[in-house]
């Protein structure tokens, strides 16, 4: 019993080594979240220096909030928008570079079953 208890943790503690991540990752992560955010907004700047599509003026200058720069909302709304679809396609390349690997706790793709037969 003891022999295979420790044999147990030693694959166990093998496991999680496999799976720990590098942290200079981690760093990588946040260096491309600060990229992202300001390039998304240095494009909702331009977006709106070329005057592409017409914006209310009721939008640029808030009558609700008076201390808000001209256009914040705007560039705001325009910088979330470029954010989610340039995190989209960063997953979407990783994904494609890195794909699933089934592991050894996954459990198998199904088989496909043959067509059945109608009864009548």
């Amino acid at each position: 019993m003891g022999r295979d208890t420790w044999r147990y943790k030693q694959l166990d503690r093998e496991r999680e080594e496999r799976k720990r991540m590098n942290p200079v990752w981690r760093g990588v992560g946040c260096f491309l979240a600060v990229v992202l955010g300001l390039g998304a907004y240095f494009f909702a700047r331009w977006f709106l220096a070329q005057n592409l599509v017409y914006i209310p003026p009721q939008l640029r200058v808030l009558s609700f909030a008076p201390w808000l720069p001209r256009d914040f909302l705007v560039l705001m709304v325009i910088s979330l928008m470029v954010m989610f679809i340039g995190y989209g396609l960063i997953n979407m390349i990783y994904a494609i570079a890195f794909p699933i690997q089934p592991r050894e706790t996954d459990v198998p793709p199904l088989k496909p079953k043959g067509k059945r037969k109608k009864r009548h």
